[in-house]
This record gives C-alpha cells, structure tokens and sequence, in this order.
C-alpha cells in the first residue's frame, strides 16, 4: 500500500524534529532512489524513494548499494544540496508532497537557500529542486509545457505546487459528515484509514482519533497492509514497530517479494510453456502408439491379397475377397499398382507401424519424465529466492535448455557453493535445506555422510533435508518433517507423508533429470506443515 497524507504527516514531523542536520554525502541507488548521508551528532540516512509502488521519504538504517553516478539530477544535487544544513522538512497541508529547506555555501562563501521538492503522486512521483525564487533547477522526472500546460516542470520555470482538491485538513475532522466518505471531505485520507476511522468513530470522538494519529510512535505492520494505529477493522494480527525502522521492515519484505517476482517472473513462463508443450504433446503420442499397436490388420490385408489377389492388375480402387474364417472382406487398393504390391504395401505399413512402437514408447516415456521434471521446477521456482532462482537458471543452462545469452539480463554473481538453507538446532545439530535440484544434489550426494539422515515428502516435489546429529530424537524428526513437507508441493495440504532414512540409502537415477533419486529403504512420518515453526527456526 502506500503512504497516504496522514502517515506521511507524522513521518515529516518526526524527522523535523531532528532537524538541523548536514548534508555530508549524497548518493543514487537505483533511477529512482536517493541516499542524503546526513549528520547531527551522529550519522542519519535519509532515504528518498519515487518508485510508483515503494515511494518514500524517511530515515533509514538500511544501506542499499549505490549503482548510479552521474546522473543529470544526482550531479546538480551534488553541487546545490551536498554539504549544505537541511533546516526544516515541511509538508504541503497533508498532501503528499515534503519540502526539505536546505541552506548551502556556496563556492564564494554567499548561504543560498534552496528547497529539495518530492512529491509522492504514485507513477507520477517526483524530485524537484528549487532555488530561493521559487525557480526550478532540474527535476528527476521533466514535464515539458507541451506535455501539461497546466504545470511544467522544466528548468528555468516557476514551481507550483499540484492542484489540491476542495478538502478540509484532517485536523478538522470533527466537522465530519456521516453522510458523506470521509476521503472525500478531508485531504490526506487513504481508502484504508477512512475505513479504519470510520470503524472507529462508531465509538470513539473525532478529537480521539485525531490525537493518536498525531503522536503516534509506532507502526502496525499487517500482512498486507499499516499504518500508524492498529487497523481494528481488520481484525488480524499485527507486529508493532518503532515507525522507521517498521517503515524498513516492510518495504524491505515488500522491495524483496518484488525482486523475487522479477528474477523468477521470466522463468516460470519459461517452466510453464514447456509444461504446456509437453502436456499437449502426451496424448498425440498416446494416440499414436494405439494406433500402432492396432495395426494387425494391416498384415492381415497383406496376407489376403497374397493369398487371393496377387495376379490381380492394377487399375483397382478395391477388391473383396472372402478371409480366412468365411467372412467377405473388402480391401482398399492403390491403383496405379497390381495385387501383389498392393500387398507388399500393406505388409510395409504394417512393419512401419510396428516399429514406431519402439520410438513411441521412448518419447512417452521422456515426455512423461519431462512434465515430472518441470512440475518440480515449477514448485522449486514459485519458492525461490533470487539465488535460487539464479541456480535454476544456471541448471536449465547447463541442460542446454536455456541459453547464456537470454539470461544476462538477470546476471547473478554465481557462488561457488549452493544457496541452501542452514539451520543450528544446538551444539551439535545442524539442519540443512535445499530449496532447488542443484541444492538438493549438494546436500545429498556431497555434503552428506553415509549415516546422516535425509527427508523427503513422498510422492511429491521438494526438498531434501539432511541433519548432521549425533542422536536423531523425536522433535528433530518432527522439525525436519515439517521443512521437507513445507518446502514441498504439498505445503498447504494436511497429513503429508515424509520419508527419512539414511543418506547411503538415497542413489541418483542414471540418465535421469537433476533433482530424481531412488530409495532403497526408508521410514515414513506424517505430518501438518506449520509455517510458524518453521518461520520459528530461519528467523533465529
């Protein structure tokens, strides 16, 4: 979700409060991020983002890298706002636009001001510098006159602010209209907190409310959404967070998911339509291999036409003949040849068909084998991290089904060891996870020993799990269960079957997809998947 007016309010005043900080450093992580290493009695990050989804202005503890240097706006900030004093950071009613007054020296010692405009209008987000006179500098994003002749955002032309709406301020919210949306009264209202207000003025006062947005100190971060005070409406669960760093927390999760969607995005298409081809191409070849093994008859034709027709001349559409059990057959016939060829054909056909058997079956069988191995896939990739994905990529790769060049778009540094996941249980115990084929061939035929224990669901897609304990109890197969089943196909599902046993019981397959074993001996565990447990154990 994004940030509406309100939050933005009590985000503006909190860091205008730490105010006056310097300017040290400036820098650009991404086209559409900034970084103003700032410093008042200790170092403080302030952290600008215009993304369309993740726009932002706060103080941060995160460090992202800075990629770009150079850009047209990065230098010009560099030159007006670098080393300059931020004396005050303001916000335009409760709109979604701060203004950051920044004093700076210049190169003849003369203090000019200048204010660092960012407004935070979704895909029309936007960074804008202004000097003393209200004059643009430059902007990230520049909207010539021609584009919007209402407001141009050029350098050289007079800022103004965006069209407000006929609205009250949020502070005058005890003026409300039951009548009437409260977003549609007051500036600053998101659809979320208008239904959380509107929630709460059932019981509580408009000064209430009011009060508790304006001082908050936390943030309520749901699964999907937060904001400043618990949702009530929602009635979910919730974690509570200084506001910074809780404004960290959930965009990093969110920025994450994103990053994850974008490396895994093109891949899944890939995995999806060799599905789709292979699932398409099974019952052509089942088809053809009935076919095939239905072709008697033609020997049978070829018997008789030798039998009763082979002096017969060509120039014949047909001829029926009586079969051998008494029963009239009519066989049709190539005219341009006489009854004895017409006879070698049918026999040709037959032996053609016959030996196609050979071939069907194997392509029934690679083609079967092919939907096993990207179902897999499908599971491992809708599960990754980026470095998972990347591992994916690295294994279609190698399978010559991806080539080098479509993937460098997504150029991953490639590690030297699988990204698998390890999991301390104590002193003595270590549990390791893979999360892809590269991952689980790692664990089982490299890292583990003959007597470590390996898991896996049954009759499914997943990980491999193997834990290094010198005693294998009851919660330690359990916990290992419970990873095998949630890092499986059959994650959502209920009573999962997992297989343990010795890792000396586990051989690859030859000739087989990575990721496909056989299991000589084994034991059987159900369980319930339990996402909290498990969550449990990679948080520590």
């Amino acid at each position: 979700m994004a940030i509406d007016g309100v939050l933005l309010n009590r985000i503006v005043r909190m860091m205008n409060e730490d105010c006056p900080v310097k300017i040290n450093k400036i820098t650009q992580p991404s086209n559409h991020e900034f970084m103003l290493h700032c410093f008042a009695g200790k170092k403080m990050n302030m952290f600008i983002s215009t993304h369309p989804v993740f726009s932002r202005v706060q103080w941060t503890k995160e460090k992202p890298t800075a990629n770009l240097d150079q850009t047209h706006l990065l230098t010009l900030m560099r030159k007006h706002l670098e080393g300059g004093i931020i004396t005050q950071i303001s916000q335009y009613g409760f709109d979604r636009v701060i203004e950051i007054h920044i004093e700076h020296r210049d190169n003849m010692g003369v203090i000019r001001p200048y204010r660092l405009i960012i407004e935070l209008l979704g895909k029309y987000a936007n960074i804008i510098i202004v000097d003393a006179n209200n004059i643009i500098i430059d902007a990230l994003k520049r909207i010539s006159p021609f584009e919007n002749t209402s407001r141009a955002i050029v350098s050289g032309s007079l800022y103004e602010y965006p069209p407000q709406f006929d609205k009250k301020s949020f502070l005058e919210l005890a003026s409300y209209d039951p009548d009437d949306a409260l977003k549609n009264q007051f500036n600053g209202i998101s659809p979320l907190l208008e239904r959380e207000i509107t929630y709460r003025l059932k019981t509580q006062k408009p000064e209430d409310i009011i009060k508790l947005l304006s001082e908050s100190q936390n943030i309520y971060l749901y699964e999907r959404d937060f904001h400043i005070i618990e949702l009530t409406h929602l009635n979910q669960s919730f974690k509570i967070e200084p506001i910074m760093e809780g404004l960290d927390l959930y965009f990093k999760d969110l920025q994450q998911k994103d990053r994850i969607k974008a490396h895994t995005g093109d891949l899944l298409k890939l995995i999806k339509r060799e599905l789709k081809r292979s699932r398409i191409k099974l019952p052509k070849l089942y088809d053809d291999y009935d076919h095939a093994q239905d072709s008697d008859y033609l020997r049978e034709k070829g018997d008789l036409l030798f039998a009763f027709a082979s002096s017969l001349p060509n120039g014949h559409n047909e001829i029926t003949v009586t079969d051998f059990e008494g029963n009239e057959v009519t066989i049709e016939l190539d005219a341009r040849f006489n009854g004895k060829d017409n006879a070698k054909r049918y026999f040709k056909r037959y032996q053609k068909a016959k030996t196609s058997l050979f071939y069907l079956e194997e392509q029934i069988n690679k083609t079967e084998a092919r939907i096993h191995y990207f179902e897999q896939l499908q599971t491992q990739a809708e599960q990754a991290t980026v470095e998972d994905a990347q591992e994916i990529n690295d294994e279609l790769m190698s399978l010559g089904i991806i080539n080098q060049k479509r993937m460098k778009k997504h150029n991953v540094k490639k590690k030297k060891k699988p990204n698998y996941l390890t999991i301390t249980y104590d002193d003595e115990t270590t549990i390791f996870v893979g999360k892809n084929n590269i991952q689980n061939d790692y664990l089982t035929f490299k890292l583990a020993r003959k007597e470590d224990m390996w898991f896996h669901a049954a009759n499914t897609f997943g990980t491999h799990v193997i834990i290094k304990t010198p005693e294998l109890d009851e919660p330690k197969i359990r916990l290992c269960a419970h990873l095998a089943a949630f890092y499986s196909k059959a994650r959502h599902g209920s009573s999962v079957e997992v297989y343990y046993t010795q890792a000396k019981n586990i051989k690859k397959i030859p000739g087989a997809n990575p990721g496909l074993v056989s299991v000589s001996t084994q034991k059987s565990i159900f369980i319930d998947p339990d996402e909290s447990l498990v969550a449990s154990y990679l948080n520590e």
